[in-house]
C-alpha cells in the first residue's frame, strides 16, 4: 500500500510498523561537476552505481556538504563518488550529477537556486494570498506567474516555523528583498526575459560555448548562461522543441535570427537591457488608432458630422463615406491616446464605440516571448450572438499592443478600443 502526501508537515511526524516513508526525490542534483582539488576533496569513492548511494554517503559524511557522481557513461570516473566540502570551479557535464548534502538546508542550497533567487530575504509588507502544501520555490514561482497581481514570491521550506512548504505571493514588491527570514527563498514572478517563434538566436551563426542535454526548464538554461562568464546569450529548446529537445545552448552574442519550435532565446542576466532582443519592425512601422469614436464609452448611432455630413456611426471599410477619420486600410496598428491602449477583449459593444456592431478580440493578448499570434475579432450584434468573425495578427511589443487588421466586411463595423 502507498500513501502519497502534497507537502507534509515534518514537525508532525508518527511512528508505524513495518513503513516507509521519503520525500518525492532524494537528491536535487544537476548536471555539472565540481572541482576536486585537495582543498575541497573530502573523499573519492569508486563502485557506487547510484547517485542516491552517492548523497546518502555524503549526507552521513560530517566533512561533506556536497558530492559529485560520475555515472558509468564517464570514462575517467566511472561509477565514482566525490564527497566535497564545497562546489568551486562549477562546469556542466551529461555524464556527472552533483548536488548538496540535504535538500532542506537553505543555506547549503543556495548555490543550486538561479541567481534570481534570493535565501534568507523576504519583503517587509503585506502579502496579497498565501498557498500551503508547495513543495519547491519552482512551484511557488510558476505560481506566482499564473497569477495577474502576482509580482514576486518567498518559499518556507519543510523546516521553517511557523509555515512549512507555503508560498506568499507579494503584489507591489519588485525591489531587491532586505527583510532577513529563514528557511526561506523569494524571487520575482519571473526570471527570464525571452523570445521565441519569430526571433530565436540562430545557433548555426553565432559563436557557441557549449550545449546541454536533458535541461527540463528554461530558468535552469538561463541560470548556466548566467554562471557562464564567456556567455550572454542562451538558446532553449522545450520537450515539443524542434529539432532539439530539453536542450541548452550557450552563446557568446545574438546576431543572427531564426523560427523554430518551442524554443526560446533570451539574455542571461535581464537587469542588461542592451542585450534584449530587438523588436520586429512592426513594432516600430505601424499607423496609429487615436479616434476618441472607437472608444467603448462612446456610444454608437449617435455620431452625426463625425464621419460624414449624414451618418450617425462610423466604420473600418476604405472608400466608403462613413469610414472612421483614423482608418487606412489593411496594415498593422497601434492604439493610442482617446481611442484607448489597446482593443477590446469583451461584449456587449452593440450600438458603441462610434458604431452599430463593434468589434471585441477574443483568445487574450500574447505575451513577448509568443511573438505574433493569430486571434479572431468578433462584432456584436442586438441580440448579443457574434457575426463576421475576423482572423488577425497580434504582437506584444513590451509596452503596448500592434494588430495586423483587416477591412471589415459591412460599413457598421468597427474594432473598438479599451
Amino acid at each position: 500500500y502507498c500513501e502519497m502526501f502534497l507537502a507534509p508537515d515534518h514537525s508532525k511526524t508518527t511512528q508505524c510498523s513495518n513503513c516507509s516513508s521519503g520525500p518525492e526525490v532524494c537528491t536535487c542534483s544537476g548536471q555539472y561537476s565540481c572541482s576536486l582539488d585537495n582543498e575541497q576533496l573530502v573523499e573519492l569513492i569508486f563502485e557506487v552505481a547510484e547517485e542516491t548511494s552517492c548523497a546518502e554517503l555524503c549526507f552521513h559524511n560530517s566533512e561533506c556538504k556536497y558530492y559529485s557522481w560520475y555515472s558509468d557513461e564517464n570514462v575517467a570516473l566511472k561509477n565514482a563518488c566525490a564527497l566535497l566540502r564545497g562546489c568551486s570551479d562549477r562546469s556542466g557535464s551529461e555524464t556527472c550529477y552533483s548536488g548538496p548534502s540535504d535538500c532542506a538546508e537553505t543555506d547549503i542550497l543556495e548555490s543550486e537556486y538561479p541567481l534570481c533567487y534570493k535565501t534568507g530575504l523576504t519583503w517587509n509588507g503585506d502579502m496579497s494570498r498565501g498557498v500551503p502544501n508547495i513543495s519547491s520555490p519552482y512551484i511557488c514561482q510558476e505560481m506566482c506567474k499564473l497569477d495577474e497581481e502576482c509580482l514576486s514570491f518567498t518559499w518556507y521550506n519543510s523546516i521553517a516555523v511557523p509555515l512549512q512548504n507555503f508560498c506568499d505571493f507579494y503584489t507591489k514588491e519588485v525591489t531587491e528583498p532586505t527583510t532577513f527570514c529563514s528557511n526561506c527563498v523569494s524571487g520575482p514572478s519571473l526570471c527570464t526575459c525571452s523570445a521565441s517563434n519569430y526571433q530565436t538566436c540562430d545557433t548555426r551563426q553565432e559563436s557557441l560555448i557549449n550545449i546541454f542535454t536533458n535541461v527540463t526548464s528554461e530558468i535552469k538554461c538561463q541560470d548556466m548562461c548566467a554562471r557562464n562568464e564567456l556567455c550572454a546569450w542562451y538558446t532553449w529548446y522545450a520537450e515539443g522543441g524542434a529539432p532539439l529537445k530539453n536542450t541548452c545552448i550557450l552563446l557568446e552574442s545574438c546576431e543572427n535570427k531564426i523560427e523554430c519550435q518551442e524554443c526560446y532565446s533570451g539574455p542571461a542576466n535581464c537587469e542588461n537591457t542592451s542585450l534584449y532582443l530587438t523588436l520586429p519592425a512592426a513594432c516600430s512601422n505601424y499607423k496609429e488608432l487615436d479616434s476618441f469614436a472607437r472608444n467603448v464609452i462612446v456610444p454608437g448611432n449617435m455620431l452625426t458630422g463625425i464621419c460624414s455630413g449624414s451618418s450617425k456611426y462610423c466604420c473600418d471599410q476604405t472608400g466608403r463615406a462613413e469610414v472612421s477619420t483614423d482608418w487606412a486600410g489593411e496594415g498593422w496598428y497601434r492604439f493610442v491616446g482617446p481611442a484607448g491602449s489597446k482593443i477590446a477583449e469583451s461584449n456587449p459593444l452593440y450600438l458603441k464605440c462610434g458604431t452599430n456592431r463593434g468589434g471585441y478580440m477574443v483568445g487574450g493578448h500574447p505575451t513577448v516571448s509568443d511573438g505574433e499570434v493569430k486571434r479572431t475579432v468578433n462584432f456584436d450584434t442586438s441580440t448579443g450572438a457574434p457575426q463576421y468573425p475576423t482572423n488577425i495578427t497580434v504582437l506584444n511589443c513590451k509596452e503596448y499592443f500592434v494588430y495586423y487588421l483587416y477591412d471589415t466586411a459591412d460599413c457598421d463595423l468597427a474594432y473598438c478600443g479599451v
